[in-house]
């Protein structure tokens, strides 16, 4: 089933887009302030897609999507569902990593 919406997620300490449900897991997407993800040894191994806008419409400065679909149990979620909106600009960005098919230009 389809589901649209902005949670925080307690597990990777990120506000997530919540997209697909699965059984009880659900399909996400982080948003983070940092470009990259680098694993323990100090290399960079996810570069992040930049949005032209965060959701939350009074946040400033430069956000950032993680280019992947996690699964994760909908106890990992906050209660609190967040009334935020993808900019125009950004909904394309979103598709293609739903889809699995987010490249780097």
């Amino acid at each position: 089933m389809a589901r649209s919406e902005f949670r925080w997620n307690k597990k990777r300490r990120h506000y997530a887009y919540l997209h697909k449900d699965v059984g009880s897991k659900r399909k996400n997407i982080l948003i983070s302030s940092k470009p990259t993800i680098k694993n323990r040894s100090g290399k960079s191994i996810i570069t992040n897609v930049p949005l032209y806008h965060h959701p939350n419409g009074s946040k400033d400065g430069e956000y950032y999507v993680v280019p992947r679909n996690y699964f994760d149990d909908e106890s990992s979620f906050d209660e609190k569902v967040y009334p935020w909106k993808w900019n125009k600009n950004d909904k394309r960005k979103i598709k293609r990593i739903k889809k699995n098919k987010y490249y780097k230009r």
